[in-house]
């Protein structure tokens, strides 16, 4: 797991979600929580796939979200943990 620096992190209802393992990327730029479970994973990436996602990227977020990690503002997703890993690695490894 992920060492979080605290100043940086803020939890909903003060509860530690779980990193994604395999789409927690340090140079991502997007925080997606689905269930438990967060992904670091890049913008350009989902915004190359997703008009949702462009337009999220060109639109100033708001200040004050209610859940960061490391400086990123969580952005929650209605999907499975499961649904978003198989998205992800749709996106990131589609050979596989």
């Amino acid at each position: 797991m992920v060492d979080i620096p605290q100043p940086l992190n803020t939890f909903v209802n003060d509860v530690e979600p779980t990193l994604s393992s395999e789409y927690w990327f340090s140079d991502g730029s997007i925080v997606l929580k689905a269930e438990s479970t967060v992904f670091r994973v890049h913008l350009s990436v989902l915004a190359r796939h997703s008009e949702i996602f462009r337009d999220m990227s060109s639109v100033p977020q708001p200040k004050g979200q209610d859940a960061v990690i490391e400086g990123y503002p969580v952005i929650p997703v209605s999907d499975s943990a499961q649904d978003i890993e198989v998205l992800l690695s749709l996106l990131y490894d589609p050979v596989r």
